[in-house]
């Protein structure tokens, strides 16, 4: 194996499947950057250009199937820099969301990932709500998220110690870090969480810190970064397109553009592990299949009252909760406004009978 494939992250599992599977004429790379449908794939030959082949494109079912950034996969050189992808290999882990503006579809933001570090700008733009999305989109991939809160220099120690204790009775089982890219307290600590050969993905709004941090992590400008705007305090979008970086002796990186919108595309189970308060209270219910919302001897609400979960909290659930059976409905083909009202009615009247 090449020291350039080992620093990509090769492993002998991949090993495995090439030799299973007759692609040892294929020349084997991973995709280091992806926009429009246009790649490019880093091999122990180098770098190259690269597009999907005919018969991939044929039995793509969905976008999904299409390489992301992060994918191994087995190419075969046309012209010089050239490449044709005939296969991706299998995806140990996928980062995906709901397509904006797309009903019941799916966007992948990356493939084989590790860790997600999750930013969050703690001093102009901290929302608890928006962080119980990103977070989700690391537990839906079976990814462990970690928290870095960024720009701590322009906040109180009070404010943060406040705002670090707000995520963690939300997610006790979740790291927290804090980052200062202008001082660079912090730095150190996120450095070392970073492992040879693993692949960390950053996930956050426009303006978190994400271009910064991955310039300071490779040690040269590597993204393009710009200041928060005017009065809104809110992020340019400087990243348009998904990028992969490696580091000397160290990971690899994979950027990806900042994300506001983030639509939920995942099953229940993304719900449990991100609202893991909601469903551990929902044991002590009066009725298994509680809706949480009016029926008598809920525990959840009985603790909302008790203040022992904040309205936010209980609030962004069922905001979630209702988007993630939307997009199931729409990826079933149900679009017809008036089915859809009849179905949720339907739900309502069964769970409300009593």
């Amino acid at each position: 194996m090449s020291t350039i494939l080992q620093n990509l992250g090769y492993d002998s599992q991949l090993d495995t499947f090439i030799q299973s599977h007759d692609l040892a004429d294929f020349e084997i790379g991973r995709v280091i950057r992806e926009s429009k449908q246009k790649y490019i794939i880093k091999t122990q030959l180098g770098n190259f250009n690269g597009q999907i082949s005919g018969k991939l494109m044929h039995e793509a079912k969905s976008r999904a199937d299409y390489p992301a950034v992060g994918d191994w996969v087995a190419i075969k050189q046309m012209e010089e820099r050239e490449a044709i992808i005939h296969e991706i290999l299998p995806r140990k882990t996928i980062i995906e969301r709901q397509a904006i503006g797309r009903f019941g579809k799916k966007q992948t933001i990356a493939a084989n990932v590790d860790t997600a570090f999750v930013l969050q700008d703690i001093a102009h733009d901290f929302n608890l709500n928006r962080l119980d999305r990103l977070i989700a989109i690391g537990f839906a991939s079976k990814i462990q998220p970690v928290v870095i809160l960024t720009k701590i220099d322009v906040e109180e120690k009070s404010e943060l110690a406040d705002k670090a204790a707000q995520i963690k009775k939300r997610f006790t089982d979740i790291p927290i870090l804090f980052l200062s890219n202008k001082s660079m307290e912090g730095f150190s600590a996120i450095q070392q969480l970073i492992e040879y050969g693993k692949t960390y993905c950053f996930i956050g709004a426009s303006g978190s810190g994400k271009s910064t941090l991955i310039n300071n992590l490779v040690g040269e400008k590597v993204m393009l970064t710009k200041s928060l705007r005017g009065k809104s305090n809110k992020g340019q979008h400087t990243t348009s397109h998904r990028e992969l970086f490696i580091l000397k002796d160290s990971g690899i990186l994979i950027d990806t553009p900042g994300m506001r919108e983030l639509g939920i595309a995942e099953s229940y189970k993304t719900l449990e592990a991100t609202f893991e308060i909601i469903f551990t209270l929902s044991e002590s219910c009066k009725y298994s299949d509680c809706t949480h919302l009016i029926e008598p001897g809920c525990a959840v609400r009985l603790a909302l009252e008790n203040n022992e979960i904040d309205q936010s909290y209980y609030d962004n659930f069922h905001k979630m909760k209702e988007e993630q059976y939307q997009f199931e409905l729409n990826k079933k083909g149900i679009k017809d406004k008036k089915m859809i009202k009849k179905i949720k009615a339907d739900s309502k009247y069964k769970k409300s009978r009593r």
